[in-house]
């Protein structure tokens, strides 16, 4: 399921992509130093990654000296309290989220199923004979599987058998082989809205323009974005706010204000269905045949 942690963290990648536009072994668009966490900045560290200030811990006490590299700027993103809401519920369909693994191939000549491969997980065989005997199996290689089917045919057809490759049924006018397999499907149980803040703390109000505007500018460009769950979230520029109350700091800061609506995101197995069995029943539903399908 998609969680908020989600949702920030992919706001703090688009703000390293907006500051780092070439990568973050190349200069910041500023062509300082940038710190982009998730989260509350520590006021003390803050105040002197600005000042392009730092500690030297091997001093005792430690003292502040000048970072070899200046100032450097810093952008958080922290969801904001209290900014939680529920929003309007879609009853979405139940959808796959990945299909299954298949690793066998076969092919069915005449009474005999010739395969091959490696099965993936949760894969099976599902055999039908002469409409009427259904058998379906899995199992760690393919020898294995083909052993399972061979034994459940016995049943019904004495002869069965099989080898490492291959599976002989002697039925006597019908005779297929499915394959299926385990995916994973998924249902939005659920959408919330919240309202996170990516705030830019800058030695000077040119670079704090320059983040900012470079920050909003990459977040605007996707309205709707996948998580990492598959599911969509919808990230809307709510508002800015612009703080100078720590000038005398030489601290100046930008917020940028955006409400996240995300899903909670139910995952289940899916099978694939190989073979249904069918009751017929006349109007006093007693059950006059039963066919497979």
């Amino acid at each position: 399921m998609a969680d908020l942690s989600d949702v920030t963290a992919y706001l703090k990648s688009q703000a390293i992509s907006a500051v780092y536009p070439n990568g973050t072994l190349q200069p910041s668009i500023v062509g300082l130093d940038c710190l982009v966490v998730e989260g509350w900045p520590n006021a003390a560290k803050l105040d002197l990654d600005v000042a392009g200030m730092t500690l030297d811990n091997s001093r005792k006490p430690p003292l502040e000296v000048q970072r070899p590299n200046g100032p450097r700027m810093n952008v958080s993103v922290f969801p904001m309290a209290g900014t939680g809401v529920s929003t309007y519920q879609i009853q979405d369909e139940t959808r796959i989220i990945s299909q299954p693994t298949y690793g066998i191939t076969f092919v069915v000549i005449g009474d005999v199923i010739y395969a091959s491969g490696q099965p993936g997980p949760g894969e099976y065989l599902t055999v039908e004979a002469d409409r009427q005997f259904i058998y379906s199996a899995t199992g760690a290689t393919l020898p294995a599987i083909l052993s399972t089917l061979a034994t459940q045919a016995q049943a019904n057809y004495p002869t069965a058998s099989s080898t490492a490759t291959s599976l002989s049924i002697p039925a006597k006018f019908s005779f297929s082989v499915r394959q299926g397999g385990v995916g994973v499907m998924g249902k939005v149980t659920w959408r919330q809205k919240h309202c996170v803040m990516v705030s830019v703390w800058a030695d000077t109000p040119d670079h704090r323009t320059t983040l900012a505007s470079a920050v909003d500018n990459l977040i605007k460009q996707n309205l709707k974005v996948s998580m990492p769950d598959t599911s969509q979230a919808v990230i809307r520029y709510s508002r800015t706010n612009v703080i100078d109350e720590g000038e005398a700091r030489t601290v100046y800061r930008r917020d940028l204000i955006y409400e996240a609506e995300y899903a909670t995101l139910e995952e289940f197995p899916g099978y694939v269905v190989t073979s249904v069995t069918i009751d017929i029943a006349n109007p006093s539903n007693t059950a006059i045949a039963t066919a497979i399908v």
